[in-house]
């Protein structure tokens, strides 16, 4: 497992104590997530990424909110859309991130925290605090839809090791979201699984 460096491991410890307290779901996610999975990143993370379901970021932001820089609004840019806000804590930048969908050329996906990704996260204890990682099911497909060639690349590396632990999920986001054949392609592709062709014959929703 990679490190962070001290002052952002340390936010993300004092972060996650607040979160927690409040027992809704969250999961880390972004370039800290990633290098906690051990997925080789270009350049150290520059803030850390939080997620979390309609129903949760007004409870995770008030526990937040002694550290926060912003109030909550609805963000649209460019492919996404969320209820965002921004908090300083030790130096380090932290963004919240709610109820979060990407559009990119035609495909449409939705971020389901609770239900969907939660159940499959990757839990860890730092310094005794307990948090939960992002699935890299997630991260290859917002990747993608991005066009970050150097982060899907280097998440399918680490996938392609253990792809029987990752296909449960990737697949029921598949079902559950609106990916154009030309994506669930590369996503065959990368993880070297052709089965996942077969999703190009869906009419998803």
């Amino acid at each position: 497992m990679h490190h962070l460096i001290t002052e952002m491991q340390y936010a993300l410890q004092m972060a996650a104590r607040c979160l927690n307290s409040t027992d809704r779901v969250w999961l880390v996610g972004g370039s800290c997530s990633l290098l906690l999975q051990g997925v080789e990143v270009l350049s150290p993370p520059r803030d850390i990424d939080l997620y979390a379901d309609m129903n949760s970021v007004i409870t995770l932001h008030t526990a937040m909110e002694q550290w926060s820089t912003d109030h909550q609004v609805l963000n649209k840019s460019g492919l996404y859309s969320s209820i965002l806000s921004h908090y300083e804590l030790n130096e380090t930048q932290i963004e919240l991130v709610g109820d979060f969908r990407v559009a990119a050329k035609g495909s449409q996906y939705t971020v389901e925290v609770e239900h969907r990704l939660h159940p499959h996260a990757h839990g860890i204890e730092l310094d005794g605090i307990q948090m939960y990682l992002m699935p890299l099911s997630h991260e290859l497909i917002f990747n993608l839809l991005r066009d970050r060639a150097d982060r899907y690349e280097a998440i399918a590396t680490v996938m392609r090791q253990t792809a029987e632990c990752h296909l449960p999920l990737l697949l029921q986001l598949l079902e559950n979201n609106r990916l154009e054949d030309n994506h669930v392609q590369q996503i065959a592709a990368l993880l070297e699984v052709p089965s996942i062709l077969q999703y190009d014959a869906y009419d998803r929703h």
